[in-house]
């Protein structure tokens, strides 16, 4: 049975309601936590059902087919690029860390951080790319990047 696309963007909805649910719940629960590495365990997959929820939103949009408007382009555009600046800051922070640190843990989450960090950039200029040429890009581009920026991995 194939679902109309009135269905689809229903059923969307509710998966992200359910995640937006669970990103309240988390957030209550970490409150309550003492302990920083539990607290960050709990924040982590909150953070994690926030993005899912998010991306719920992304297909929910591209499924009603929304515009983007040249307003709205000028303003993520120019905040795009304030925070490239940011990450190449937090990234130029860390790495210094890195070279200052002996304790091997912290030397390995510092530089899966910078890894992120790394990571973030890159995904900020292709948006910025795909920001600016926003009336060029297919849908076939628009669905690549989500699906390569949506890396449930990281």
């Amino acid at each position: 049975m194939k679902l109309s696309k009135e269905e689809l963007i229903q059923l969307l909805r509710r998966q992200r309601n359910l995640e937006l649910s669970a990103v309240k719940s988390f957030s209550e629960l970490a409150h309550l936590s003492r302990n920083d590495v539990v607290k960050l365990l709990l924040i982590g997959v909150m953070q994690d059902s926030r993005k899912h929820a998010q991306i719920l939103d992304a297909l929910i949009n591209l499924t009603e087919s929304p515009t983007f408007g040249s307003v709205e382009k000028y303003e993520i555009g120019q905040g795009v690029d304030k925070h490239l600046k940011i990450e190449e800051e937090m990234l130029k922070e860390t790495n210094e860390i890195i070279e200052k640190v002996d304790d091997k843990e912290i030397k390995a989450i510092l530089s899966q951080i910078a890894s992120e960090e790394k990571r973030h950039h890159k995904t900020l200029v292709e948006l910025k790319d795909v920001i600016q040429n926003i009336k060029k890009v297919s849908d076939d581009e628009v669905w690549d990047y989500l699906n390569r920026w949506s890396n449930f991995s990281a």
